[in-house]
């Protein structure tokens, strides 16, 4: 797997076109570390093969698995890009993207784990929060 930060934004035509050459981006916002993604992508993965999953859409399903979301609409509102000043992207095999490129994008901090909506206090294991905000999504199938 491969996961990159990037620092910009980019349109939806440009979204959907990376990924059906598999490349998903999600606003950065959204995502509690690199493991977080990859954590996503997986499951997802498994909830296709499984079938499973919610969303029609692989790249619905990352979001909704990443935000530990039921709703497509609030899966989209929070890991789309309208208001991303980074994102993350995601995929089986290397890729370059005509963006600045910048891993610390991908870093948890506080503010991605309230973005996220999951009350936390300051510690070692707050990032641990958005793996178990993801899930509590599976449980709810």
């Amino acid at each position: 797997m491969i996961v990159k930060g990037y620092r910009g934004s980019m349109e939806i035509d440009e979204i959907k076109s990376l990924a059906e050459k598999g490349i998903y981006v999600f606003n950065s916002k959204c995502i509690a570390g690199k493991e977080h993604l990859e954590y996503a992508y997986m499951k997802a993965k498994e909830a296709f093969e499984r079938k499973e999953n919610i969303a029609k859409s692989f790249h619905i399903e990352i979001m909704l698995i990443l935000t530990g979301r039921r709703q497509i609409n609030q899966a989209l509102k929070l890991a789309g890009m309208d208001d991303a000043e980074a994102f993350g992207a995601i995929a089986e095999k290397d890729f370059e993207l005509g963006y600045e490129r910048d891993d610390s994008v991908l870093e948890c901090t506080m503010e991605k784990i309230k973005y996220l909506g999951i009350e936390a206090d300051i510690g070692d294991k707050t990032c641990e929060l958005a793996f178990e905000n993801s899930a509590l999504l599976k449980l709810e199938r």
